[in-house]
């Protein structure tokens, strides 16, 4: 581990922890795990192993083909395997090489996919609502007619999920009850994280639970049991005093009031951290939350630690997001979702330090470093 980089620890027990809890939200169905994005910029591996071996999971779903064939060897022959975006002309190779199933979301997909691969199981997603992905209802009668077209789940899902108080979410459901009774045999899922915390209802017999493993708030309210996953630090390289009036960072947007403190992090929207935060995101630091002085830079970001009620030196680490500072309040502040900053400085991060790894990521076992340490192929743990 290099002391100097950004650090982003992943407790992998929080995950299963967090996966057991949103599956108590509809003890009928069955709780599948979406890994996209690299896990949400998580590690795939590492999570789908650790969810396999802690909490028994057989399901997960990913985005694309490519990311479904990466995953096939870390998990082994056995799991299910669903692509969201379904398949194309180019990919339905990968998805017969890997055993992947592929989520349907047009008739010329629905069509290709039963010619192809006739008798091979897909998934339906239906469009209720969201006019995002999915077969129009319309058009879910034809696909029924494909000769050779097998599907064995019939999915789609809630725009307003975030909302328990929204009227869409309703009316979605009764949309999709109609749909899937097209497919008496099929298999029904309409729910992500936030899907599941709307009640049984919204279960039907799969759950596919996203970002609520990952410990960010699928809802606009704190939800009670889901456990802090990622912490994000990065080390204090230089500290400095100003005097009152002098400014900090380009654009001189921060001007000192009075004799400030100033320790300067070794991170920035280089490593994913959104320049939204100039001037509004904080972190912890000599036991205090700090606030960001000056603009968000592409590797540096400077804190005045003034208020901070212990010594703060050079290789001390402050806390972007964690169990002190949650993601979901530290993205409201960069003007985004918990989501989005997690993806963002996710997705720059790696278990190796080399050329082009910013962004350290460490894998934990409730709080204590994942044994053996995930070299090489991620998701080597236990």
């Amino acid at each position: 581990m290099n002391a100097a980089n950004p650090r982003l620890d992943i407790d992998l027990a929080a995950i299963a922890a967090n996966y057991r809890r949103l599956a108590l939200a509809a003890p009928a169905a069955e709780p599948a795990a979406v890994v996209k994005c690299d896990a949400y910029g998580l590690g795939a591996a590492a999570v789908a192993r650790t969810l396999i071996a802690e909490a028994g999971c057989r399901t997960f779903f990913v985005a694309y083909s490519e990311e479904g064939a990466a995953l096939r060897p870390a998990i082994g022959p056995d799991p299910d395997i669903y692509v969201f975006n379904g398949p194309f002309p180019g990919t339905v190779a990968a998805h017969r090489a890997h055993r992947l199933t592929p989520v349907l979301n047009s008739i010329e997909q629905a069509q290709l996919w039963a010619s192809a691969a006739p008798g091979a199981p897909a998934a339906l997603h239906v469009d209720t609502g969201i006019n995002r992905l999915g077969l129009p209802l319309t058009e879910v009668s034809a696909a029924r007619s494909i000769a050779g077209l097998a599907v064995g789940v019939v999915m789609s899902h809630l725009a307003c999920a975030s909302d328990a108080a929204s009227a869409m979410n309703e009316r979605q459901r009764r949309d999709f009850e109609e749909a899937a009774a097209l497919f008496p045999g099929a298999r029904r899922s309409l729910s992500s994280s936030g899907g599941a915390l709307l009640g049984a209802r919204y279960g039907y017999d799969m759950l596919r639970l996203g970002v609520g493993l990952y410990g960010v708030n699928p809802h606009d309210a704190p939800v009670e049991g889901i456990a802090c996953v990622a912490t994000l630090t990065a080390p204090v390289i230089q500290m400095r005093e100003i005097a009152a009036g002098d400014s900090v960072g380009y654009g001189a947007s921060f001007t000192a009031k009075r004799p400030t403190r100033l320790a300067t992090a070794a991170l920035g929207y280089g490593d994913g951290f959104p320049r939204a935060g100039s001037n509004a995101a904080r972190a912890f630091l000599g036991g205090a939350i700090c606030p960001v002085a000056g603009r968000v830079s592409m590797d540096l970001i400077v804190l005045d630690i003034t208020d901070a009620p212990q010594a703060v030196a050079v290789g001390d680490r402050a806390e972007f997001f964690g169990k002190r500072l949650l993601i979901d309040e530290q993205a409201t502040r960069c003007g985004t979702i918990g989501y989005e900053l997690l993806t963002g400085v996710g997705g720059l991060s790696r278990t190796a330090a080399g050329l082009g790894v910013r962004v350290e990521r460490r894998y934990l076992f409730d709080g204590a470093p994942a044994t053996p340490s995930p070299a090489g192929p991620e998701g080597t743990f236990r």
